[in-house]
């Protein structure tokens, strides 16, 4: 099936991408920034002049094009001390600088120098987050690093506390979950480790959530369609999480939690010279299971997990480079019935799931006149083996694979990515074939960028030949403008496409063994908008979002008709849609800083059988939050968080419709002894728990087969932790 594009953003894209582009000025010289302290070169390192940026690789190089003449460079990172340089810039000539930076001594109660903005890779467009037309929200370093003190088993909280970002528990008996983008379904989220698809297609937490941050640089978020540059199953958005280059340091992290959590995880790195460098990743988890309520059902399931991950960076002196990553993991859990209890029928209920996961990927780049050719490649593979009740196991196998070559034409203002890709999913259920599949899917796109004054216009467009869904047309466009001083306008508008896979988020709770489809699936395809605004206003840095989406065809999840627990997926009669608005707002002085948030949230979507429209469930019409840190680098910091969650729609919940509003705390505080640093963490200081509300376990079985309701509120209640970080070189 061919669906009709969106012509005149195609028209866009092919009017931006035919623009011709231009190599090197003739007015310019290269500069290349050397990095360096003590220990050797360091990456990460943000080098600006004249409006242009560039970030330090694993060879601690910067290089930058410049106007020939006298220029002024700036050097900064968090945590180190920012260097304001000269240089003189000689015509078609490469001028070398070599600066040495050191850690901010924050002698005078100054926070760690700020990084203004990093540059993002999400957009496919290399650009500062601030330049680029496509909204990047950005979790950078200093905040990956609170959170992992706070949670260094997962990046759950990480993702939980970004505005409009969302973990929703899948299948509270395991602790399984998705991440939801502006309130759509975790299923249409794609996540990525830099750039690359190692974690497969499933919707499930059994992948990236659960593997550990110590090794994160940052998280790139794209909000909003985005099938036009990652193809099917991105129309919710795109997460993708960079990981620190190798820079010659090392870390331990161990950490213990109540409800007797352990977490162990240590991030080793080496370089070799000046332009090779590996790192290697090993983490693990084990937990008890914990039954909060005495009623019989573990509210927290037992578990256990462990993943390794070594990584390969290169990069000669002409820019060439090479980044290779394997992953093995293994997860393993079980929940229901606990301490010989039964489970309302009188029998006892065992919730299992068994994952063994690997992966291979790799990123080659090669500079070129005028650009550059790239090629990423991936290859990643999970099996689980799930047990619910009393029936069979079920055994399911994903494999995907992904090539992807581009051809990048890159000027000071205009920029054209062409590419090329081929998609392999395989997916099989030794328990219902219903859904198995084996799709190779080919692919081409073009992503195109423009400024014309204070404006910068970027187009993409992208087709899939999908053998199940037909033709696959996506689009979409956004515009960056500059109307004031400090503001920014950003407007974008696209499209996307999912192709049936079975797996969304309602099956995640029982599994596929009960699930079948009486006719033919039409692929769920959406629309989507959103306007930002970007600012400062009352001495503060403030975004406002307002978004829109809208999906045709959606795949929706329905009792059946006969044997007990058997359900249908089945097409929405008509539109699922969801809007709202987003408000950040942040205030930064000597020593810390304070953000508030709000968020508005409204959707709905028809019912399965009458097809009158009804609320969505398990989102929060307002939440309201707010965060005070307080910090001296390399001596303490101390934080405190809240955060008003409002009432939720409830779907296929026997005790009520609508969840009552809670308020979830928390607070952290961390000493530094040089290398060492010991953290307090607590979390849920209110001690919130949905089973003080009404029970977990059902009086019957629900859709499914499944004896738990959806989780609206947090099920642990009051949480603390210690932590102990060492690091060294």
């Amino acid at each position: 099936m061919t669906n009709r594009p969106l012509t005149l953003l195609s028209v866009v894209a092919l009017l931006v991408g035919a623009t011709p582009l231009r190599g090197q000025q003739a007015d310019s010289g290269r500069v290349h920034v050397t990095v360096q302290e003590s220990m050797g070169m360091i990456a990460g390192f943000l080098v600006q002049s004249v409006g242009r940026s560039a970030v330090s690789d694993s060879a601690g190089v910067a290089r930058l094009v410049l106007p020939v003449g006298s220029q002024r460079i700036t050097v900064t990172r968090i945590g180190f001390a920012p260097v304001r340089l000269t240089t003189l810039v000689v015509r078609d000539s490469l001028v070398t600088v070599i600066v040495t930076a050191t850690m901010s001594n924050t002698a005078m109660g100054e926070m760690a120098m700020q990084m203004p903005e990093v540059r993002v890779s999400a957009t496919r467009i290399e650009r500062l987050a601030g330049a680029s037309p496509i909204r990047v929200e950005v979790v950078d370093e200093m905040e990956v690093d609170e959170k992992t003190l706070m949670s260094p088993s997962g990046i759950s909280m990480l993702l939980n506390e970004t505005p409009g970002l969302r973990v929703q528990a899948a299948a509270p008996g395991l602790g399984t979950g998705s991440v939801r983008i502006l309130g759509l379904p975790g299923q249409y989220t794609v996540m990525l480790a830099d750039g690359l698809p190692l974690y497969g297609a499933s919707a499930s937490a059994l992948g990236p959530l659960d593997i550990s941050p110590v090794d994160l640089q940052r998280v790139e978020i794209i909000k909003g369609a985005a099938s036009a540059l990652y193809g099917g199953q991105a129309l919710g958005g795109v997460i993708n999480m960079v990981s620190k280059p190798p820079t010659g340091q090392k870390e331990l992290l161990l950490n213990r939690r109540t409800l007797g959590v352990t977490d162990g995880a240590t991030w080793l790195s080496h370089r070799f010279g000046r332009g090779v460098g590996v790192s290697l990743l090993a983490a693990g988890t084990t937990q008890a299971a914990q039954d909060i309520d005495d009623d019989g059902w573990a509210d927290q399931s037992r578990a256990s997990r462990w993943s390794l991950r070594p990584r390969l960076h290169a990069v000669d002196s002409r820019g060439r480079s090479l980044f290779l990553t394997v992953g093995v993991g293994n997860d393993d859990r079980v929940g229901g019935t606990v301490g010989g209890a039964n489970a309302p029928d009188g029998t006892p209920f065992r919730e299992a799931l068994r994952s063994t996961r690997a992966d291979i990927g790799g990123t080659a780049r090669l500079p070129l006149k005028g650009g550059s050719l790239s090629m990423r490649l991936a290859v990643a593979g999970n099996t689980r083996a799930r047990a619910f009740g009393t029936g069979a196991r079920e055994d399911d196998e994903t494999t995907t694979g992904f090539l992807e070559v581009t051809r990048t034409f890159d000027a000071e203002r205009r920029a054209v990515v062409l590419g090329s890709v081929v998609q392999l999913d395989n997916y099989n259920n030794g328990l219902n074939a219903t859904f198995d599949h084996r799709w190779v899917i080919p692919g081409a796109f073009v992503t195109a960028e423009r400024g014309v004054g204070p404006v910068t216009v970027s187009a993409s467009v992208r087709a899939d030949a999908h053998p199940d869904a037909g033709l696959q047309l996506t689009e979409r466009v956004a515009l960056l403008a500059r109307p004031v001083e400090g503001w920014t306008v950003r407007g974008s508008v696209g499209n996307g496409y999912a192709a049936l896979t079975g797996r969304t988020e309602e099956t995640e709770a029982t599994g596929l063994r009960g699930v079948r489809v009486t006719q033919p699936l039409d692929p769920e395809r959406s629309l989507g908008a959103m306007l930002d605004i970007n600012g400062t206003l009352l001495r503060a840095e403030v975004l406002f979002t307002v978004y829109g989406s809208s999906i045709a065809d959606a795949v929706q999840l329905a009792d059946g008709v006969g044997t007990a627990g058997e359900t249908l997926l089945q097409n929405a009669p008509a539109r699922t849609r969801v809007g709202g608005i987003e408000t950040l707002a942040v205030w930064r002085f000597s020593g810390g800083k304070f953000i508030a948030n709000y968020g508005y949230s409204r959707g709905s979507r028809p019912d399965a059988f009458t097809g009158t429209r009804e609320a969505m469930p398990l989102l929060p019409r307002h939440r309201v939050g707010g965060d005070l840190m307080l910090e001296r680098p390399g001596v303490y910091r101390m934080g405190i968080e809240g955060t008003w969650f409002g009432a939720q729609p409830l779907d296929d919940n026997p005790f009520r419709t609508t969840s009552k509003p809670y308020v979830y705390m928390m607070a952290i505080a961390a000493k530094q002894f040089g290398p060492v640093e010991l953290v307090a963490n607590f979390e849920n200081l209110l001690n919130v728990r949905q089973t003080d509300t009404d029970p977990l376990v059902r009086r019957t079985r629900g859709m499914g087969g499944r004896w738990t309701t959806d989780v609206w509120a947090p099920l642990e209640g009051f949480m603390a932790n210690v932590a102990l970080r060492y690091r060294w070189k």
